[in-house]
């Protein structure tokens, strides 16, 4: 599966407290549901250029505050854009914290956030959830982001793995095995490049609650699984083994395997970029030979494990001023430089069009 796929199918617990103001920025007047794609590229191009108008526009009284939490992927933008914001606009307190893609949907069903991030697109049961709630939402991608499979610099008996490796290493049939070679029997049945070396297999990755864990499986393990399953041979129940070292932070996860020489997990790719002093950003096969990961090769959508970034909107608070002018903010062409800045690959000009167009018409529900 690669990221054409991810097109159609569709953690760093940190917390941030800034300080800012808003301004009443003009975004753009939407045109109906009914507009061609030119007239939602002229909407998203007036909301960009409204949005970019400069603080005189603004009421100088105004005041807010702004609570934004979910996918610790998605978070790092959300900082930058926060950072940014309050500086620009020094009245508005923001909050900003990362637990978890699926912890961000939680706290939304209970009314608790006007915006929440998320690593994977929203679920039917988080949608059914909200709806029981009375919430509707707006949907918005953010950015494109790479998965990134690592494992310690130290492991020079690694370089490329296809689907069917980490599925023999970290699918819920690799429960048990401590060695990479425990796996092999399992890796050459399923079309695997094995045999793995003899060394001690110590896995360090996001927990269920994490966006990144969801996307994993998805991608790279979800086809073998279900095959697997169908066939009676793997537990239909769970995908990946249960005796991981699971973190909600991604930073501990760096940790587990930069300590480790034959470790193996995953986590977003700008974090495993950052830190290529501690860990090895393995090459994955997806089926047309082995892709290194880069924002090149994610936005190419020749590595294969790759995923939209999304975040969300409640449309009740939508219209709330310092919500209106975060999002304004976001959207708008300045906002969308800390999306390159915090290390994940800008929305294809379509995509960014029709974000805009959905704020601009406050279209509610999944439009992806």
């Amino acid at each position: 599966m690669n990221l054409k796929r991810v097109l159609s199918r569709f953690k760093y617990l940190t917390f941030v407290s800034l300080i800012g103001s808003i301004a009443l920025v003009t975004g753009a007047c939407g045109s109906s549901d009914s507009d061609s794609d030119s007239s939602s590229a002229n909407s998203g191009s007036s909301l960009a250029s409204s949005s970019a108008e400069s603080s005189s526009d603004a009421d100088a009284g105004m005041s807010g505050s702004i609570t934004i939490t979910g996918s610790s992927t998605v978070e790092p933008v959300t900082n930058l854009l926060a950072e940014a914001f309050s500086e620009l606009h020094p009245d508005v307190a923001l909050s900003v914290s990362g637990p978890g893609s699926g912890d961000g949907h939680k706290a939304a069903c209970a009314g608790e956030v006007p915006i929440w991030n998320s690593s994977r697109q929203i679920k039917d049961k988080e949608i059914d959830c909200l709806q029981e709630k009375g919430i509707d939402f707006i949907e918005f991608r953010v950015g494109i982001d790479g998965i990134s499979a690592i494992t310690s610099i130290e492991n020079d008996s690694v370089q490329c793995l296809n689907f069917a490796d980490l599925y023999s290493l970290v699918g819920v049939e690799a429960t048990g095995f401590s060695k990479w070679s425990d796996a092999n029997n399992l890796n050459a049945e399923i079309g695997g490049t094995g045999p793995f070396p003899e060394g001690d297999l110590e896995i360090f990755a996001p927990g269920e609650e994490s966006g990144t864990f969801d996307s994993f499986i998805e991608i790279a393990l979800e086809d073998i699984w279900e095959e697997r399953a169908e066939a009676g041979e793997a537990d239909a129940n769970y995908a990946v083994r249960p005796d991981y070292n699971a973190a909600a932070n991604d930073n501990v996860i760096i940790d587990g395997i930069a300590g480790n020489k034959y470790s193996l997990g995953w986590v977003g790719f700008a974090f495993a970029d950052a830190a290529r002093d501690q860990v090895k950003l393995l090459e994955v096969d997806g089926g047309d030979g082995c892709v290194a990961p880069s924002p090149a090769t994610i936005a190419d959508a020749s590595f294969p494990i790759a995923r939209f970034l999304y975040t969300y909107v409640d449309v009740s608070q939508a219209d709330d001023p310092a919500v209106k002018g975060f999002i304004d903010f976001m959207l708008s062409d300045e906002g969308q430089k800390y999306v390159v800045d915090a290390g994940y690959v800008n929305l294809a000009d379509s995509d960014l069009a029709q974000v805009r167009d959905s704020w601009a018409n406050r279209t509610t529900g999944k439009t992806f």
